[in-house]
């Protein structure tokens, strides 16, 4: 498995930028960055266990300073595909909000115009054929994120999802419904954020939603019984996501970053008791971590084997939000 292809599904375009394309990037614009080579502002762009939520959002408000023009989004995009690519990954999803780069006087539209052609470039250049989903932010109004829908759908192409995503107390994500039903009944798939900050009252709010994935979910683990280390009974919240079929977009080093560390992640056991998991990186370049990384902490601290890893990107393939015949051959591969 070390060696084989790996699908990404949870990638959020902003938090793998190159720190040498943030300083190009935000100099350009004119935009104050906290150092001025790459290594020192890597360093500081980097989230670590306990930091404060503020301070972690602080890291994506520098870099969408800079991600305020359609060069810039292209660029972005053609590097993103192009770092997945060198490390195996055949198939990416980036996930990006819209409207948080529309300060300057971008609309919603050109914000997916310029990011689907740099996925175009890298899809010429590179063979990758990456798609989009946008992403919904769940601290904003409904009319916001309808704003977004409606914007992802006019788009088309590349545009294949939608997703609720940012801070989970407070804002369940029941209240965006109506917006993720508008998505879902004009065929975009439906992820959503859950369980990631919050317990699995977020979980059970998503799951009215109906997605197909849940970004994280790793709190679901609170609604189980666990003993010697196995699951041995479901909460009423955790049977219903495993009834759903709903896939699980697990970040082991992202959630080590708020606080759940990968030796003691509910990964395995989670996929022991017959729930669909997948690995994925979230944030390559603000938790400091790759693709083909997260395979190897699950391996090396969780104990999983060829067999379970290769099982995780077949099960990621099947969840993929593609066309049948593509998701097919995508399985295949």
């Amino acid at each position: 498995m070390t060696h084989g292809p790996l699908v990404v599904l949870h990638d959020h375009l902003d938090g793998g930028v190159r720190p040498s394309t943030v300083l190009d990037l935000c100099h350009a614009v004119g935009v104050a960055t906290p150092a001025d080579d790459a290594a020192a502002l890597g360093e500081w762009m980097t989230i670590t266990p306990g930091m404060e939520l503020v301070d972690a959002f602080s890291r994506f408000d520098l870099v969408n300073a800079g991600l305020q023009t359609a060069d810039a989004l292209r660029r972005v995009a053609l590097e993103g595909v192009e770092d997945l690519a060198a490390d195996g990954v055949i198939h990416a999803e980036f996930r990006f909000a819209p409207l948080l780069h529309t300060a300057t006087g971008m609309t919603p539209a050109e914000v997916i115009a310029a990011v689907s052609a740099g996925l175009d470039e890298a899809h010429r250049t590179i063979g990758i054929d990456a798609r989009i989903i946008a992403v919904m932010m769940r601290d904003q109004p409904l009319d916001i994120s309808m704003q977004v829908v409606e914007a992802a759908i006019a788009a088309g192409g590349r545009v294949v999802g939608v997703d609720v995503a940012g801070i989970e107390p407070g804002f369940p994500a029941e209240l965006h419904r109506p917006a993720v039903e508008r998505a879902a009944e004009a065929g975009l798939g439906v992820t959503i954020h859950a369980g990631e900050m919050d317990g699995p009252h977020q979980i059970a709010s998503a799951l009215t939603c109906e997605p197909s994935r849940i970004g994280h979910g790793w709190r679901i683990i609170d609604d189980c019984t666990v003993e010697n280390g196995r699951i041995v009974a479901l909460g009423e919240t955790a049977a219903a996501l495993r009834s759903s079929d709903a896939h699980l977009e697990v970040c082991l080093t992202s959630n080590e970053c708020l606080g759940q560390s990968v030796a003691e992640h509910p990964v395995r056991m989670l996929a022991d008791a017959g729930f669909r998991v997948g690995l994925n990186p979230d944030d390559r370049t603000i938790t400091t971590t790759t693709s083909r990384r997260e395979f190897e902490l699950a391996r090396n601290l969780l104990g999983m084997t060829d067999v379970e890893l290769a099982s995780m990107s077949e099960r990621a393939a099947v969840a993929a939000f593609l066309p049948d015949t593509e998701r097919a051959a995508l399985v295949e591969r």
